[in-house]
């Protein structure tokens, strides 16, 4: 697809505990790019149009900060969100965004979706995502200790949704493909940390973007790995967290043999199972159109 700008402007949409922080993590090794983190997700739950925000929506600007800014949620419109991702980036090598297409919540959100970007998408297989994605909740929340089983349950379905955000990525890939691109890059998680180099030079092909060895492997000094990105001051917190543990001790997608073992991945919990079940055959969809290594 053809974009109006020089530079590669590129989204990685994608489903929550799918690897597209390390994605982000990647991009932003490469000189003179600018990098946003999650601004649609920002505008669903915690921009003043979410529902339960108390404060009016200010005028939309499209004035841009300088890269590692965070800004204060209160902006976080889709009509700005819009407008500064569509702004000039003057001398920018490239814009790349990473977020979730659950947060593009119908017809009427997609079109805040700015022009000349190329949509691009990850996907992760539902049997990692929804046990990566609770265990989670469980270790961030701090009033867990005060949650009951049905409480508990009830806050995972509060954020995570019926589909865990696959049937909105399946839309979205339908919806770019129908309207925007005939054919969107689809790539796997799976696919990505294992053979990185093929995957990531598929990827940069597809795009424009650049392809470096720095995209596979990077060097950990340590400095904060949002120290480039453009997001919202909210979102600074959950980078400590246990949510980005292996991102903030990665220097590439192969697993650190320094990181602590996983847990099984085994899945007893019925909830957790009726909610992968239901998620699996919208990853199948998009897997059948996957990148193949």
């Amino acid at each position: 697809m053809a974009s109006i700008h020089e530079q590669p402007r590129v989204i990685l949409w994608s489903v929550p505990r799918s690897c597209t922080t390390a994605v982000l993590r990647s991009i932003s090794n490469l000189e003179g790019g600018v990098f946003y983190n999650d601004p649609y997700n920002k505008a669903l739950v915690g921009g003043p149009e979410c529902e339960s925000a108390s404060t009016p929506a200010p005028r939309a600007t499209a004035i841009l900060p300088s890269a590692g800014s965070a800004y204060d949620s209160s902006i976080f419109t889709y009509a700005w969100v819009k407008k500064t991702l569509e702004a000039e980036h003057k001398d920018a090598s490239l814009v790349f965004v990473k977020d979730f297409a659950m947060s593009l919540t119908g017809k009427v959100d997609m079109d805040h979706l700015p022009h000349g970007y190329r949509h691009t998408f990850l996907i992760r297989n539902p049997n990692k995502v929804i046990p990566s994605w609770r265990k989670c909740h469980d270790e961030w929340r701090p009033s867990k200790p005060f949650l009951d089983e049905e409480a508990k349950e009830e806050w995972h379905k509060a954020d995570m949704g019926e589909h865990a955000g696959f049937k909105d990525l399946l839309e979205l890939y339908q919806y770019v493909r129908e309207n925007l691109d005939p054919a969107p890059f689809v790539m796997d998680a799976d696919d990505l940390v294992s053979q990185p180099e093929t995957v990531m030079a598929a990827y940069c092909k597809a795009t424009g973007i650049p392809f470096s060895r720095k995209l596979i492997e990077w060097e950990n000094d340590g400095s904060p790995m949002y120290a480039k990105w453009i997001t919202c001051q909210d979102q600074l917190g959950y980078f400590n967290c246990d949510y980005h543990t292996n991102d903030r001790s990665s220097s590439g997608f192969r697993k650190n043999e320094d990181l602590p073992k996983p847990a099984s991945t085994s899945v007893t919990n019925p909830k957790a199972i009726e909610q992968i079940a239901k998620c699996v055959p919208y990853y199948e969809k998009l897997y059948r159109e996957r990148f193949v290594p």
